[in-house]
């Protein structure tokens, strides 16, 4: 939340950078920061060699409930951060300005008009912080497991792979019991949330007149903002690069003495490696072209049209998300097994995993599409209807050519996702249906750390050149339209 009013209500040297910057865990892969991170800052990782062996100073450890703390926080601050920021860009800065005309201080509009703002924001965010740490599955399996420490996913993941006949009734109660949990914490945030109106202001949402001045903290401030994108996302990057191109990693010879592609070989020659990317290369593209088309047509059900369940659509379109992955893998595995058809066409496929996954995260290319329908004219509509247009044509040519940027953007956005999620799939995923995540997991239990590396750092590139080709060709349009 501190770092959210810096940008926005602060005078912060470089907060246009610095707001984008503390979103890189959002677009990093989860498994691959992890790797990043252990390779570094783990208990035999590079720079705590070189912290405790070199300097003999006391060294952190990772593998540790705050260890794993830590980088949770890391992982998930972008929620916090894009909850918090949404409401300060949408708020009423005259409200701060009216505090300062009365004679208040900075300390003043903090305690009477920020915090009351913020509260719904900190509070939504923290539950849903709660239950995304609930459901989490790769901390605890890379970061908790040589020390002994579990998490209910892990646990479960744990169950079904340790042995050579898993038993899944085990498995389902604990994900039932993990769906009630999160569902528990659902209700209590709706519960908690009734009152949100109370800090909603009436008046027309502006700026405020002048952002606070931070005086002689405003270059400190920057620097520890800046260092702290540094120390949790751009180092850890660099490390994962680093140990994709090593065989061991150590403070004894440097690094560019032992650099090497025999991560990269391997994962070239290994059939299962070449394999798993390979086929997640082959989910994103089509699960993201697929989701986005439905949920778009669903979504203009769900709000431009006379459907009589219309009213149902919007909850159908965001439940997925809430309800944890593994949760949805144990879901799909059972219907899968008890529906003979398609159950048997599904149950032992690449198609299977491909139905898991973007069922889970259909949510997403919602939560993008919805907004940019609320903001198109009705009247549009209610235009082609008078000329003679039914809702289809209208949809065809109206609707859908309008929202093409958010298309694009919800479709990009999917990709990412696919390529980089795993929990749906780690009960379904069978010989030669290998994902990224499922193979990485796979790998790094094997105690391969180098192809796990090098894996982590195959997605981040895919994520940046998906990135770069959605909202690359974006600002091409923009640049093109203003020329």
């Amino acid at each position: 939340m501190a770092r959210a009013r810096c940008l926005h209500r602060c005078d912060l040297p470089g907060r246009r950078w610095l707001g984008p910057a503390l979103l890189a865990p959002l677009l990093i892969p989860p498994l691959g920061l992890i790797v990043g991170w252990e390779s570094l800052y783990g208990p035999v990782g590079y720079l705590t060699q070189l912290w405790s062996t070199n300097l003999h100073l006391p060294a952190w450890n990772l593998e540790s409930l705050p260890g794993i703390s830590v980088l949770g926080a890391v992982v998930t601050l972008p929620v916090a951060y894009l909850t918090c920021s949404a409401v300060l860009e949408g708020g009423d800065g005259t409200l701060e300005d009216a505090v300062r005309a009365s004679g208040g201080g900075n300390r003043q509009v903090l305690k009477s008009v920020t915090l009351p703002t913020l509260r719904s924001a900190m509070l939504d965010s923290s539950l849903l912080i709660f239950a995304l740490c609930m459901e989490v599955l790769g901390l605890p399996l890379f970061l908790g497991r040589p020390a002994g420490i579990d998490f209910i996913a892990s646990y479960l993941y744990g169950v079904w792979t340790g042995s050579a006949t898993p038993d899944p009734p085990i498995v389902s109660a604990g994900a039932i019991l993990l769906l009630l949990l999160v569902s528990g914490i659902l209700v209590v945030r709706s519960l908690l949330m009734r009152h949100q109106a109370r800090y909603a202001s009436s008046a027309r949402a502006t700026p405020p007149a002048r952002p606070i001045r931070l005086g002689r903290w405003r270059l400190p401030l920057a620097i520890g903002a800046g260092g702290f994108v540094v120390v949790t996302s751009v180092i850890p990057l660099l490390g994962l690069g680093l140990m994709s191109s090593v065989t061991d990693l150590t403070t004894l010879v440097p690094p560019w003495q032992l650099w090497n592609g025999a991560n990269w070989s391997q994962i070239w020659r290994d059939p299962t490696l070449h394999r798993a990317f390979t086929n997640s290369l082959l989910i994103a593209a089509i699960g993201s072209v697929a989701t986005v088309a439905l949920v778009s047509l669903a979504t203009v059900l769900a709000h431009r049209s006379g459907f009589r369940l219309r009213r149902t659509l919007p909850a159908l379109l965001v439940y997925p998300r809430a309800t944890p992955g593994i949760v949805f893998g144990v879901g799909f595995f059972w219907l899968f097994l008890i529906v003979n058809w398609p159950g048997a066409l599904l149950r032992n496929s690449l198609s299977g995993e491909l139905l898991a996954l973007c069922v889970r995260n259909l949510t997403l290319a919602y939560v993008v599409l919805a907004p940019a329908l609320a903001r198109l004219n009705p009247e549009l509509d209610k235009a082609a209807t008078a000329s003679g247009a039914g809702w289809w044509t209208t949809t065809r040519t109206v609707t859908l050519p309008l929202l093409r940027p958010a298309l694009r953007s919800a479709m990009v956005l999917m990709f990412v996702t696919l390529v980089s999620d795993y929990d749906p799939v780690v009960f379904l995923a069978k010989p030669d249906t290998e994902l990224l995540g499922t193979t990485m997991l796979q790998t790094w239990a094997k105690g391969l750390p180098g192809p796990v590396a090098a894996l982590a750092l195959v997605q981040v590139l895919l994520v940046a050149v998906a990135l770069t080709v959605g909202f690359g060709w974006t600002l091409l349009k923009k640049a093109r339209r203003h020329a």
